[in-house]
């Protein structure tokens, strides 16, 4: 079977500018893949409430999902295959490391909350994803938690958080790190769509450090040239910008696709 072609979305599907563009030739390169008989996966740290606001899930005949850094994976017609959740313990330990530094977190659960008023960092990372922020809560120390968000100064490299049992961060381009569970990447995720699938291999496209567990795992990684340093250091090849046609551009020299 031919490989799986897994994207991610926030810098690579779509624009992170104010108008968050999808471009036309990057849905011209899905419908030509698809054509083409690769199944086509998105591959993103957005949990699925998020990833729906986005409407990207209408712009392809996509084959499955893998959602939150690989913590929940569904098919093609959302149906679940897995899910995965924190350990209460280890959420209770990153908020408190947070509240010591004055830094927000978001919880990803049935229903979304911050858990403390949103700051310069958070608003910030707001626009660049276009995103909801929840209420300001206090965790309750027994819902099942999806996915956790820290948001702290750009550049940062949230060491303070490096070390704590159970999770690992994952920097963003913006004000942000997605926690994620310790063992479970978009890679983990990909593999067991793949299972469903019937592929045991896949290409991967991405800009940021949440997909270099991706890329390491990949039969071919490519980076957007709109990437950061150390995912383009991570790829195989570098393409262009985004609003540069890139995908596009990156099919066409893998011979994915045809002009």
């Amino acid at each position: 079977m031919k490989p799986m072609m897994c994207f991610d979305v926030d810098g690579t599907i779509r624009g992170t500018t104010d108008e968050h563009i999808v471009y036309d030739s990057t849905i011209l390169a899905l419908k030509k893949l698809k054509e083409a008989g690769y199944p086509i996966v998105v591959s993103t740290g957005r949990g699925r409430d998020s990833f729906l606001r986005t409407g990207i899930q209408d712009i392809a005949d996509w084959d499955g999902f893998v959602f939150n850094n690989g913590q929940l994976i569904t098919d093609g017609k959302g149906n679940v295959i897995n899910a995965h959740h924190f350990k209460n313990e280890d959420v209770i330990r990153t908020i408190a490391k947070a509240d010591e530094l004055n830094l927000a977190v978001t919880l990803k659960k049935e229903h979304r909350i911050i858990t403390k008023e949103p700051d310069e960092y958070v608003l910030e990372t707001q626009r660049y994803f276009g995103n909801q922020i929840g209420p300001v809560e206090k965790y309750n120390g027994t819902d099942l938690v999806d996915m956790m968000i820290i948001y702290g100064p750009k550049g940062w490299d949230y060491k303070p958080f490096l070390d704590l049992e159970g999770i690992s961060v994952l920097p963003g381009l913006s004000c942000f790190a997605d926690v994620a569970i310790a063992g479970v990447s978009k890679a983990t995720g990909i593999m067991e769509l793949g299972k469903v699938l019937g592929s045991d291999h896949y290409v991967c496209f991405g800009d940021s450090q949440n997909d270099i567990e991706m890329m390491k795992h990949a039969s071919t990684s490519i980076c957007m040239g709109n990437g950061d340093a150390m995912t383009k250091a991570e790829a195989d090849y570098v393409t262009a910008d985004i609003d540069d046609d890139g995908i596009y551009k990156a099919c066409i020299h893998f011979e994915y696709i045809k002009e």
